[in-house]
C-alpha cells in the first residue's frame, strides 16, 4: 500500500496570502495566530507568504499588531520569543471592511495586488472565514464579484469552519452560496479533530501493521467505542450552545468523522481523492434509526446547572450528553455496533477509539477448561495522552492456568523532547500546499446531515429524552444500559 499526500510526504508551502476575514475574533486570536507563530519559528513559511487580517473593528495596523502580539504570548504552548513574533509580524497587514460594503472590497483588492507585488506571492490566495457562518455566503459572493484573485494566475482556496449549516437544509444552501465562487476541490472545509496526531495516525495503524488490517472487520471485532467528553461546562458559548446541542456540536461533525476514519476501506494508496471516495461510502452507509426504537439507540442528558449557564434560556431542553449505537451498511461492518459518546460537565476531558475484538472460541490453557473473559482491545488515546494502548492475555508467572490481562502502551506525547504540532499548523500547512487529505468534502457532510437531522428532530420533539445528570458524573444513569445490556461490553 502506498502512502502519500498527508501520509508521509512532504513539501515546502508555497507563496500566497492568506487573508483572514474575522482576523479580531476568537478563533484568530487562540488558534490561527499562534499556529502561524508556530509556522515562522519552524521557517516552514515561504519568503513570499503574507497575511492580510480583515475586520470590521477599525483597527491602525499598529493596533492590531499589538493585540495579535498579547493573543500569540497568552497562546502558545511554548516560551514567547520576541524574535521570532518580529519575523511574523512583517508579514502581517490589516484592513478594515464591512463585509456587506462593496466598496471596502474595492480597497482590499488593491491591498492584495500591492502585497502580492511585493512579496511575489504569484496571484495564490488562501481565503479563511474566521467570522460567523452567516458572512460565508456574503463574503464569497464578494470575493467573486470584486475580482479579490487573479483569474490568469495563481490559485485560490477557501477554509470554512464548522458548523456548516444548522441542518441539510441550511447546509445544501451555504454550499450552493461558496461553489458559485469555488470549485470543490478549491473548498477546504475545516474539522480540526482530524488535524489531531493520533486521529491521523489511525489510519498509519491500520495500513503499516499486518497485525491490525487483517482483523478490522465484522469477524473479528465485537464492538467499536468513539468517545469525546469534556469536564468543563460551555463557558461563554451558552447562546452558541443552547442552539446547537452536542448532536449538532459533536455528533454531526466531530464524532461521524472518527466513526468514518475508523470504519473506512483503506484504499490502494492513501491520496486524499482516494481515501474521501471511501470516507463518503461509510458515511452513506449509516443505517437511519427507527422511531419506535430510537430509546434503545440514543441516551440523551443535559447537566445539571446548564440553564443557568450565561446565554442559556432557563426553560432549555438543549442535550449536553449523546450517547448513540449505530450500525452500518457496508460488507465490513454488518452487525457491528459503534458507540459514541459525548458530553459536556463530565468526569473527565478525554478522546478515544477503543477496539474490543472477539473472544477467541474455546477454552485454553495446557487441557484445562478454562474460559477466556478479557478480550483484546485496541486504544486509539487522542487527547489529552496521545498514544495507542494493545490489551491482550497471558499466563500469570507461577501458573499453569490463571491468565493475567496485560497491556502495551506507546504514549506518544510523554516522549522526552515530543511536541507534535497543534491541529491548526497542520490545517494551514496543508491547504497551503493543497493536500485535502484531512478536509471534508461536501458529499460526507451532506451525507452526515442526512443521518444527523433525525437524530436532532427526534430530540427537540421528544425533551422528556433528556435526562438530567450532576456535572463532574459520567452521565445520565441509564447511559451504561446502551452498552451493558450486551454481554461483555461497558464503556471503557
Amino acid at each position: 500500500m502506498e502512502v502519500r499526500q498527508g501520509m508521509a510526504a512532504e513539501s515546502r508551502m508555497e507563496t500566497c496570502l492568506l487573508i483572514i476575514f474575522g482576523a479580531t475574533g476568537d478563533l484568530t486570536f487562540r488558534k490561527l495566530l499562534p499556529a502561524l507563530y508556530q509556522l515562522e519559528k519552524k521557517k516552514e513559511l515561504h519568503k513570499g507568504f503574507g497575511v492580510v487580517a480583515v475586520s470590521r473593528k477599525d483597527h491602525t495596523l499598529k493596533e492590531y499588531l499589538q493585540k495579535a502580539k498579547e493573543a500569540v504570548k497568552t497562546h502558545t504552548s511554548e516560551e514567547f520569543q520576541d524574535s521570532i513574533w518580529k519575523r511574523l509580524n512583517k508579514r502581517i497587514q490589516y484592513q478594515s471592511l464591512e463585509f456587506n460594503n462593496e466598496g471596502d472590497y474595492e480597497s482590499l483588492r488593491g491591498v492584495l495586488k500591492e502585497l502580492d507585488r511585493e512579496i511575489g506571492a504569484r496571484g495564490n490566495r488562501l481565503f479563511y472565514m474566521a467570522t460567523s457562518p452567516k458572512f460565508f455566503g456574503e463574503i464569497s459572493k464578494h470575493i467573486q464579484k470584486k475580482d479579490l484573485y487573479s483569474k490568469k494566475r495563481g490559485w485560490k482556496r477557501l477554509m470554512v469552519e464548522k458548523p456548516f449549516g444548522r441542518d441539510l437544509s441550511s447546509a445544501r444552501e451555504l454550499n450552493e452560496a461558496l461553489t458559485e465562487a469555488f470549485k470543490e476541490e478549491e473548498i477546504f472545509r475545516v474539522d480540526h479533530y482530524l488535524m489531531k496526531e493520533m486521529v491521523q495516525n489511525l489510519l498509519m495503524i491500520r495500513a503499516a501493521n499486518q497485525i491490525f488490517e487483517p482483523t478490522w472487520n465484522r469477524e473479528h471485532i465485537d464492538h467499536v467505542q468513539i468517545i469525546s467528553t469534556e469536564s468543563e461546562g460551555v463557558g461563554n458559548r451558552g447562546e452558541y450552545y443552547d442552539q446547537a446541542g452536542a448532536l449538532r456540536d459533536m455528533v454531526q461533525n466531530h464524532m461521524l468523522q472518527m466513526l468514518a476514519l475508523t470504519a473506512v476501506e483503506l484504499p490502494g494508496n492513501l491520496i486524499a481523492k482516494n481515501l474521501r471516495k471511501e470516507k463518503i461510502k461509510i458515511l452513506q452507509s449509516l443505517i437511519p434509526f427507527k422511531e419506535v426504537s430510537i430509546e434503545d439507540q440514543m441516551v440523551l442528558g443535559q447537566y445539571e446547572g446548564f440553564r443557568e449557564e450565561m446565554g442559556v434560556s432557563e426553560k432549555s431542553s438543549t442535550e449536553t450528553y449523546a450517547a448513540i449505537r449505530v450500525f452500518l451498511d457496508h460488507p465490513r461492518w454488518l452487525g457491528v455496533p459503534f458507540y459514541l459518546k459525548t458530553g459536556k460537565g463530565l468526569k473527565e476531558k478525554a478522546a478515544r477509539i477503543v477496539i474490543q475484538y472477539r473472544l477467541p472460541m474455546g477454552s485454553c490453557c495446557l487441557g484445562e477448561t478454562k474460559e477466556i473473559e478479557e478480550p483484546n482491545r485496541l486504544t486509539i488515546n487522542i487527547q489529552p495522552q496521545e498514544g495507542v494502548v494493545l490489551s491482550f492475555n497471558t499466563k500469570q508467572p507461577g501458573t499453569l492456568d490463571t491468565i493475567l490481562p496485560v497491556s502495551m502502551d506507546f504514549c506518544q506525547n510523554c516522549l522526552i523532547g515530543m511536541n507534535t504540532p497543534e491541529a491548526y499548523e497542520k490545517l494551514l500547512g496543508d491547504a497551503i500546499k493543497g493536500d485535502q487529505t484531512s478536509f471534508t468534502h461536501w458529499e460526507e457532510v451532506e451525507a452526515a446531515w442526512k443521518w444527523s437531522d433525525t437524530l436532532i428532530n427526534w430530540a427537540r420533539k421528544y425533551p422528556w429524552m433528556i435526562k438530567s445528570y450532576e456535572k463532574g458524573s459520567r452521565g445520565p444513569e441509564d447511559a451504561p444500559d446502551l452498552v451493558n445490556r450486551e454481554p461483555g461490553r461497558k464503556w471503557l
